[in-house]
């Protein structure tokens, strides 16, 4: 199983247990005449059963050990919601097996999930008929407090044009690398992970990633990361304005990055120091930006981006796209924000990668939901906020399900 894959399972079990309907005997109670409907016809053909065979694993030096008594448990989510079909405990060898009748809902995604030292692990989506072996396989994790290197692996930082505020927005996107065998989770109020931004930096706000937003806190200069890092890589965004005056302005690598990209929308900028070094441009969307890139920056390194003091763009509307190319490393991060002359601003965010891929919008209601269950007296804003966000990315569950299906 792949690091990315162990990173990515953040809690899609929250998302079953929320989503979940009455089981089939409380429904049939609740409604005897719907649950006589439902019965499949005699003449029907019975649906296609599925298997899948794996195991529990931990790391033990190495090797990896197998975890016997560990709960095991198979999800099927859909158009309709989410529910757990069945649960069986590892045998002596770290085993288990589900057999599984398909969903006449072709738009179905199953998952098995582990949950060991109170976090929840999971298989990649099954996508097969029969899935064995390594695609079946979920190693899980013991965690620590005591500090365990985060490696960054990348980090991409994005200028946009003035705008008509005399601001400057600017997008930062890390790739952080867990290459231990243990989950670091914060200890008190610490830090897992931390960098700087510029002290005099506004407006913060978190983007799109596998990092919740209530994880990441900004404040005097440094933004902080208090969620678990498990094994493997993590993706962060967040953004915030600097005063178009400020610039030039000193980016500190702080610690040794493997690729340092800056993208600059406009045609005047520039970046300098750190190893770094001008390539071609970006083009999206009828826009250019000015890229530039180093590897393997050292953590003395500095990169200094300068922009000169000109008019901003003269029109109603400005959108900027940014697509970040990183190679086998890379990754595609988009971000959009749109201003209204002689208005109040505000930010809208474009409908990034994420917004068409079920599985990871099934995993970002999972992490709503886990975020959510940790508060233990919500305020009645707070609750509104969850159901706001959580309604959204349902609806745009269902249209993605749904776009997949017409293309098949």
């Amino acid at each position: 199983m792949s690091g990315q894959a162990r990173v990515e399972a953040v809690a899609v079990l929250a998302l079953c247990v929320q989503l979940a309907p009455l089981s089939t005997a409380r429904a049939a109670q609740a409604n005897p005449a719907a649950a006589a409907q439902t019965k499949p016809s005699l003449t029907q053909p019975a649906l296609p059963m599925r298997t899948v065979e794996g195991r529990v694993l931990r790391p033990a030096g190495a090797e990896a050990a197998p975890l016997a008594g560990v709960m095991v448990t198979i999800h099927r989510v859909n158009r309709k919601g989410g529910e757990p079909l069945d649960s069986v405990r590892t045998d002596r060898a770290g085993r288990y097996t589900f057999r599984y009748r398909a969903s006449e809902d072709t738009s179905s995604i199953y998952f098995v999930s582990a949950s060991y030292a109170d976090i929840a692990y999971f298989s990649p989506p099954l996508r097969d008929p029969v899935v064995r072996g390594d695609d079946a396989d979920i190693t899980v994790f013991d965690t620590t407090s005591a500090p365990v290197p985060i490696h960054r692996r990348g980090r991409h930082i994005v200028v946009s044009a003035l705008d008509p505020n005399g601001r400057r927005g600017v997008i930062e996107v890390y790739e952080l690398s867990n290459d231990t065998s243990v989950t670091r989770i914060a200890r008190d109020s610490s830090a897992v992970w931390e960098a700087a931004i510029p002290s005099d930096a506004s407006g913060f706000r978190v983007g799109e990633g596998d990092v919740s937003a209530d994880a990441i806190i900004a404040g005097n200069g440094r933004v902080r990361v208090v969620a678990p890092l498990a094994p493997g890589i993590k993706q962060l965004s967040f953004s915030y304005d600097v005063e178009g005056k400020s610039f030039p302005v000193s980016i500190p690598a702080e610690r040794e990055t493997s690729v340092l990209e800056v993208l600059i929308e406009d045609p005047r900028g520039t970046a300098t120091g750190g190893g770094i070094a001008e390539v071609d441009p970006v083009s999206v969307d009828s826009r250019t930006f000015r890229r530039f890139l180093a590897r393997d920056v050292p953590a003395n390194g500095v990169v200094r981006v300068d922009v000169p003091r000109g008019s901003p763009l003269a029109r109603g509307r400005y959108i900027m796209i940014v697509a970040l190319a990183l190679g086998a490393a890379m990754l595609v991060v988009l971000a959009r924000a749109v201003m209204r002359r002689g208005g109040p601003r505000r930010e809208v965010q474009a409908i990034p990668e994420w917004a068409n891929d079920p599985e990871r919008l099934a995993r970002r209601i999972a992490a709503l939901d886990a975020e959510f269950e940790k508060v233990v007296q919500p305020s009645d804003e707070a609750r509104e906020t969850y159901e706001i966000k959580r309604a959204e990315l349902k609806a745009r569950l269902a249209e993605a399900l749904t776009k997949r299906v017409a293309r098949r």
